[in-house]
């Protein structure tokens, strides 16, 4: 079914049915319910699993919103050698979304995927190929997600009342209840624990904080991982036109292409870019609530080495 085709009545009536669908279980995580995978989730991570990878590729690993959106840009100027924004949405090349479709993409195919490590395609990672993965701290990933989900059907569960008022979202997070993609302290946790072993090998870490209070230092540490030679100048530019205003602005203004996020969206605007901030947490999070994250992050990261910036 295409969403885009349905007139406003019928999409809205789609769009409720997705909301009121469970979301499926893979391996202990929580995924979106995106055609692809509902069909047949155990087939569909198979295919991932098994995906044909080049030495070209390009594997944009996050956690949902650490910054995927931002990165991706980025990194898409950073191949083009120039600062056009992409068109259209970086979807189009999510490895959650049609994997099949991933085959057709011009080399060096640049391809996005929230799944946890253990899930991704086994050539790409046993034969060395690149990836970026980034990491952002789990106190503003936690906010980001709760306003994401509350207005994307595909990550929203009514019938589950996911993620419902804010209280018993975060409630939730600290349970590891409704935990995308097996949840942030995992999903962090088997990354940390997978360079630490070489498990992984070709990658290159950027923090979502680091990124945003030096971007031009980790564009030129980003460009260099690629084996792009950028002038100084070229790389200033991208962060600019990167920064997240001008990048916001870029897909309101239809710089980036039609915007087709809002069509989807309960309150019809777009869920994907809303602050892009740096300890708006502090806005959310109660005292006992953030008492109560504290405790399970350091049950959750215990004997890790990671350490998150919750302020610039």
């Amino acid at each position: 079914m295409d969403l885009l085709k349905l007139s406003p009545e019928e999409r809205e009536r789609a769009l409720a049915g997705i909301r009121n669908q469970k979301h499926p279980i893979y391996d202990g995580c929580m995924l979106p319910k995106f055609p692809s995978i509902m069909a047949n989730t155990e087939k569909y991570m198979e295919a991932v699993r098994n995906f044909d990878s080049k030495e070209s590729d390009i594997l944009l690993c996050t956690y949902a919103k650490a910054g995927t959106h931002w990165v991706h840009e980025i990194v898409s100027m950073i191949l083009q050698g120039g600062t056009e924004y992409t068109k259209g949405h970086k979807g189009g090349a999510m490895m959650e979304r049609d994997v099949d479709q991933l085959n057709d993409l011009p080399s060096p195919r640049f391809i996005n995927t929230h799944f946890a490590f253990r899930h991704l395609p086994k050539k790409h990672v046993e034969n060395g190929y690149k990836i970026i993965h980034v990491s952002r701290n789990p106190k503003d990933v936690m906010v980001s997600f709760y306003h994401h989900a509350l207005n994307d059907p595909f990550a929203a569960c009514a019938e589950e009342d996911f993620p419902g008022t804010w209280s018993d979202y975060i409630q939730d997070m600290c349970e590891n209840r409704h935990n995308f993609y097996g949840g942030f302290v995992k999903y962090e946790r088997e990354w940390e624990d997978a360079k630490k072993t070489k498990a992984v090998t070709n990658v290159h870490s950027v923090f979502y904080e680091d990124l945003k209070k030096n971007p031009v230092a980790e564009i030129t540490r980003l460009a260099a991982f690629l084996n792009k030679d950028l002038s100084p100048q070229l790389i200033e530019e991208i962060a600019e036109k990167c920064s997240f205003w001008n990048l916001a602005h870029a897909v309101k203004s239809g710089k980036k292409g039609v915007d087709y996020v809002p069509l989807f969206s309960k309150n019809k605007k777009n869920f994907i870019y809303r602050k892009g901030t740096t300890g708006d947490w502090k806005n959310w999070f109660t005292v006992a609530q953030n008492e109560m994250f504290d405790q399970m992050l350091e049950r959750g990261f215990k004997g890790s080495d990671l350490k998150f910036k919750y302020k610039l």
